[in-house]
């Protein structure tokens, strides 16, 4: 029996193990079909690739082969049953490609010459024997093109999932309650203002100043603190407290409110400030629902002191979402207290908007000395 080698990377002996626990099996038994498959009594070298944002099958196969066309033969390694469900991370077995043995040209059977009559008195010679005419050789009938795999559909992550390790505490607020319903309220429920899109640098921005040193940092939103990609830029409308209704979009600045981008189900955090509100808590939640949350940066239940930040397009957690709306209903003299760094809902899409006010004014959030130093 000839001997055959498997060669296999650390990366690729994961990927195997991992196929033999998914599917029951022994890693032998993964291996040895890897030897049946690519084999052919020579050794093997098996390779593996880490899949990375926007691979697909063909893309990745492009890469490993140079043909995209050869993605089946990842997907029959891997045992994938959907060729666009692969994650980021995950680890591909690559297995080599099988080498066709050119199919030789056949040899072609020598015309004999007819045997010489001998003459026993002059005769005219044969007539020569015309040569056989080859049949026309088909043209080869090319294989149809193999449809490209669909992209890799990401895992789906329910925004409003309760998120988890995490527990809210309130603390009693400073001085009085807001006047009306905070639903109801101008300052506090963003959607009552509304906003528009507008075309400003989708970047940070440098201006002229004194800096906070305890303003809000706006890269606290996300896990890994890094700096925001806009992706859109808004201007949120003035308010006007006569009639109670929105007004035209504020012009004190190019953007009020700005997109950033994100993973979708991605978790969404407290932006940390220098401020202690009371027991290591950094901020109250002064107006919370199902698609946004408004944070406060001192004790009091209006946006008219310190710094106040509003997050657009998440899932507020479920249990703050159902803490807030008890302390509401129960007069709003206590309400929700989070710590700097800690999670409260999850982004719905793949832009969350952003704007933070000063004393009650929109500023804008682009500038790099004030949220993103």
């Amino acid at each position: 029996m000839p001997k055959i080698e498997v060669d296999l990377n650390d990366a690729a002996y994961q990927a195997a193990l991992n196929r033999a626990q998914s599917e029951g099996k022994s890693l032998e038994e993964v291996i040895a079909g890897l030897v049946i498959d690519y084999g052919e009594g020579q050794a093997i070298g098996v390779r593996s690739y880490t899949v990375q944002r926007g691979d697909s099958l063909s893309r990745i196969a492009r890469e490993m082969y140079g043909d995209p066309h050869q993605y089946p033969l990842i997907q029959q390694a891997n045992n994938l049953s959907d060729p666009g469900r692969i994650w980021v991370g995950q680890v591909l077995i690559i297995p080599p490609v099988a080498q066709a043995s050119p199919t030789p040209a056949p040899t072609p059977t020598p015309i004999s010459p007819p045997e010489p009559t001998p003459p026993p008195e002059p005769v005219s010679p044969p007539e020569p024997t015309p040569a056989p005419i080859p049949e026309p050789t088909p043209k080869p009938v090319p294989a149809p093109e193999p449809p490209q795999p669909p992209e890799p559909t990401k895992p789906t992550v329910d925004p409003c999932a309760p998120i988890p390790n995490e527990s809210y505490t309130t603390l009693p607020i400073v001085g009085s309650p807001t006047d009306r319903p905070a639903d109801k309220h101008g300052d506090i429920n963003l959607a009552l203002r509304g906003y528009a899109k507008t075309e400003a640098k989708l970047g940070l921005i440098d201006m002229s100043g004194p800096t906070d040193q305890r303003a809000p940092q706006l890269a606290g939103l996300f896990k890994d603190h890094r700096t925001g990609v806009f992706t859109t830029t808004y201007r949120v409308n003035n308010w006007d407290w006569a009639s109670n209704s929105r007004g035209s979009v504020i012009t004190d600045f190019e953007t009020t409110l700005a997109g950033l981008k994100v993973e979708p189900g991605e978790i969404i955090r407290v932006p940390g400030a220098g401020y202690d509100i009371g027991q290591g808590n950094q901020v109250l939640v002064l107006y919370a629902s199902r698609e946004r949350i408004t944070l406060k940066y001192t004790g009091e239940d209006t946006v008219a002191t310190g710094y106040a930040v509003h997050v657009e397009n998440i899932c507020t957690e479920p249990s703050l979402l159902a803490l807030y709306e008890r302390m509401n209903s129960e007069g709003r003299r206590h309400l929700p207290a989070l710590k700097a760094g800690q999670a409260f809902g999850r982004a719905r899409g793949e832009e969350i908007q952003v704007a933070i006010r000063d004393t009650g004014r929109f500023m804008d959030p682009r500038v790099r000395k004030d949220w993103w130093h």
